[in-house]
């Protein structure tokens, strides 16, 4: 008869092991889940004091005020593995929280931090006494093949007085490894962002008569200096812009951006998703975007430079489970979300969800936020989302559709923001080339009417001038009439003078006469004859004296005339000539202005020239070295061919990817020092030739062809072989070409339709060329305007850059020196863009 037993599994130690240093990897996630234990026991304070663990055996000790553990709640729970306590009983007794350990990670993160671990806990037990309980694991007891059921942990209990406060205190003993100051920053950050990353939020939010008064961590460290602290109100004023987002209950999402108060330009946005998440429930985001220009930090506490420091160190957005962080996500470095991959890529075009929402034109994906512009975080209820599960290390959620929808949800989020900050920079940029372009046509009109106040005030002068001199002379001319008028009156008044003197003289001739005795009447009838003559005489005197005095009356009245008409003329044409020289003053100032203006614009190209005048010997060195590296790179490449025969078949594969991956970046990296022979070779910048254009432009595509079909960009040379341009230095062609190419491939590039032609023919005695590209166009009013010094639509771009604004002057430059023209036209049909340049050949007998 067979005997049936029962059998029953027993664990051995090494499972500790496994559970410790196996399972929770990161040291700060190991103290982390103590700290959660804190946290459920209803503690309001959890002290980290790290002593002496620059070397290893120093001392970690996590100290709370919570609850404390009795003895009997001590074997159930801790000393249980894999309790189910915590599920039972969710919430924490005092204040109600929902508690954040799982799986009793704690127990086993202290093995994975030290070799020994002391507790001592001031509880109330069962009989409503406070007990100390204490107890010793030393971990090395636990060997591996023996039983962890027998192996015992030394303990006792001790009742202590009522007024004892209750709490928890682990010691660490003979930590295992050596701390860094890094790590120990490392360490204080993460456990300041455990429970929220933006403390100071929780201090707005209204207060209930009972409520959670929170729970806060002190850190201490006898070896280092204690100084990362949690991000203030302060710091988040900073901020360009808030976004907050929610998934309801039903799996709509709602996200909503406001701008940041003192800003000039205040917006507010919504934006309601069409599909709701499939996976995803009770979701919050709220992140604070930084944009890092000066504008934003003017009236702060806090430097530009110094936030931006910040953002990479402790930018991204956490993930929280109800209250409590997930490890591994926000962290330095962590791009969850590919941001900074994709902004890498300058991946264009964005979510379908928030395209709608980006203004003509506008390529948002190439302003996308990364991670170190970004603070904040998403959260989400375990309790709604339980297909959400955090990996038994704590350190990440699986991976599934689930968490797609998590990720999803923040990085939809950090799309809308971007494309709404896209339309205000494109908008901001319009503006500022309106402000530049109206200031500039401003200073020219300035300058203008000056000139012209100037002229209207010279010609002003020269009339007043001239209407004094008329004036004058008029005067002048009455006053000589009355001169001989007065000389006129004054003779007439002599003459009756002189002929009254000879009548008086007759007359008294006749009063002495002696006829008056001889013959009184022939004498009386004598003398009233020459009495009432010269009583004629006298009255014509008289006469001719008021007329004399009349004339010389007019003549001092013309004299006053005259002296008042030059005066006043004289202070018209002094206030003319005064006008005319302020004119001229305004008008030296507004030409002066429009010049400083002018000087600087070309000071910055002058600058912008210079330092790339400057790199030319960098260049140099650098084509040197270049081909340096190509000739190393063929020898490993080589070496790693013999390599790879030897090699067992089954890593041929792997190895033959990695080895062909390495064959095109050498290939890349030669056609690139080709390139660079094309502008620094010496018959590129020392002789002039008429150059076959077909070949050349080829060689300046080459080198970016790779680049080109990975964006999905095709171009065709539609050239004539025997196509030659007129006498020129190569380098000046090649700047040409690629600074027409660039510009193209960045216009084309995350278009649907991503095509580029170079076309070439001559027409009389005139070669003309052609960039056509199906990208985004460039608005007529802005045809001339980007050829002008610092005006550029184009993007930036990853393997081209960021346009200096100096392109397309340099190539009007260059061509103009040749007696050409390059400029704008009106695109065939099935193209965006049209750049044509014409040339003038020379006539073969002029060569």
């Amino acid at each position: 008869m067979d005997k049936e037993n029962k059998l029953y599994f027993s664990v051995d130690s090494r499972l500790l092991f496994q559970l410790g240093e196996k399972l929770v990897t990161d040291r700060a996630v190991a103290l982390a889940e103590l700290v959660k234990n804190s946290y459920d026991a209803d503690a309001t304070l959890a002290t980290v004091h790290l002593q002496e663990v620059k070397k290893e055996n120093g001392t970690i000790i996590v100290e709370d005020n919570g609850t404390g553990m009795a003895s009997d709640i001590f074997n159930d729970t801790w000393m249980r593995i894999a309790t189910i306590d915590k599920e039972v009983h969710p919430i924490s007794n005092v204040y109600g929280r929902q508690k954040a350990g799982e799986k009793g990670i704690g127990r086993f993160a202290c093995r994975r931090l030290s070799k020994i671990l002391e507790i001592e806990s001031v509880a109330e037990n069962n009989r409503g006494e406070k007990e100390l309980l204490k107890a010793v694991f030393d971990w090395s007891e636990f060997v591996s093949g023996s039983d962890l059921n027998n192996q015992p942990v030394p303990a006792s209990t001790t009742i202590v007085p009522p007024e004892t406060p209750t709490g928890t205190k682990l010691i660490l003993k003979n930590t295992n490894e050596a701390w860094t100051a890094q790590d120990v920053k490392r360490l204080q950050q993460e456990l300041i962002d455990l429970f929220t990353p933006m403390p100071f939020e929780s201090e707005l939010a209204e207060k209930p008569e009972a409520y959670d008064p929170g729970f806060k961590i002190d850190f201490k460290s006898t070896d280092f200096l204690v100084g990362v602290e949690s991000l203030d109100k302060s710091f988040f004023s900073n901020a360009w812009a808030g976004l907050s987002g929610h998934v309801d209950s039903e799996g709509n999402a709602t996200y909503k951006i406001k701008t940041t108060a003192g800003l000039a330009r205040q917006i507010e946005k919504t934006l309601i998703c069409k599909q709701p998440f499939e996976y995803l429930r009770d979701a919050t985001l709220n992140v604070y975007i930084f944009s890092y220009k000066t504008e934003f930090f003017r009236n702060s506490s806090w430097k530009m430079r110094q936030t931006e420091k910040i953002g990479l160190e402790r930018g991204g957005i956490k993930v929280y489970a109800d209250n409590f962080r997930v490890f591994g996500y926000g962290i330095k470095q962590d791009d969850w979300l590919s941001t900074d991959y994709d902004r890498g890529r300058s991946i264009i075009t964005l979510s379908s969800e928030v395209s709608s929402y980006a203004d003509e034109g506008v390529r948002p994906g190439l302003l996308l936020f990364r991670t170190n512009n970004v603070f904040g975080y998403v959260k989400f209820s375990r309790s709604s989302n339980p297909m959400l599960e955090i990996t038994v290390n704590r350190e990440r959620i699986t991976s599934g559709p689930p968490f797609e929808d998590l990720r999803k949800f923040a990085r939809l989020g950090i799309d809308f923001v971007t494309v709404v900050y896209a339309n205000l920079v494109a908008q901001e940029q319009k503006e500022k080339r309106e402000r530049e372009k109206a200031r500039e046509e401003s200073q020219a009109k300035a300058a203008e009417e000056a000139r012209e106040r100037e002229e209207a005030a010279r010609q002003k002068a020269a009339e007043e001038a001239k209407k004094a001199e008329e004036e004058r002379q008029r005067v002048e001319e009455k006053l000589s009439s009355a001169i001989d008028e007065a000389e006129y009156a004054t003779n007439k008044r002599i003459n009756a003078e002189q002929a009254r003197k000879v009548s008086e003289e007759k007359r008294l001739l006749i009063e002495k006469d002696s006829l008056r005795t001889t013959n009184p009447s022939l004498w009386q009838e004598a003398f009233e004859s020459a009495l009432q003559k010269e009583k004629d005489l006298f009255d014509t005197e008289k006469l001719a004296i008021a007329e004399e005095q009349a004339a010389l009356d007019r003549l001092n009245k013309l004299r006053t005339e005259l002296a008042d008409t030059v005066i006043t003329h004289a202070d018209d044409a002094r206030k003319a000539e005064k006008d005319a020289r302020q004119a001229e003053e305004e008008r030296k100032r507004a030409e002066e202005e429009e010049l400083q203006f002018q000087r600087g614009k070309l000071r910055k190209e002058y600058i912008l020239l210079r330092v790339l005048a400057s790199t030319g010997t960098l260049i140099l060195i650098f084509e040197h070295e270049l081909q340096a590296l190509i000739d190393d790179m063929d020898e490993m490449l080589t070496s790693a061919e013999t390599v790879q025969k030897y090699m067992p078949g089954s890593e041929k594969g792997s190895f033959k990817i990695v080895l062909d991956s390495f064959s095109n970046r050498t290939e890349v990296v030669k056609e690139l020092g080709e390139f660079l022979g094309l502008i620094m070779g010496a018959d590129s910048r020392n002789e002039k030739r008429d150059w076959v254009l077909l070949p050349i432009v080829k060689q300046v595509f080459r080198p970016f062809e790779w680049y080109l079909k990975q964006g999905g960009i095709d171009w065709n040379p539609s050239i004539p072989d025997n196509l030659r341009t007129p006498r020129m230095y190569r380098a000046e062609l090649v700047s040409i070409l690629h600074n027409l190419m660039s510009n193209a491939v960045k216009a084309v590039r995350g278009e649907q339709s991503r095509h580029i032609e170079v076309k070439g023919w001559q027409e009389d005695n005139t070669l003309f060329i052609q960039f056509l590209d199906t990208g985004k166009g460039l608005d007529k009013s802005r045809w001339e305007a980007v050829f002008e010094p610092f005006e550029s639509d184009s993007e930036p771009d990853i393997k081209f850059g960021v346009g200096t604004g100096l392109g397309l002057k340099i190539v009007r430059d260059i061509i103009k020196s040749y007696g050409g023209e390059v400029g704008f036209r009106e695109p065939p049909k099935d193209w965006a863009t049209c750049v044509e340049i014409y040339l003038p050949l020379e006539d073969e007998d002029e060569i």
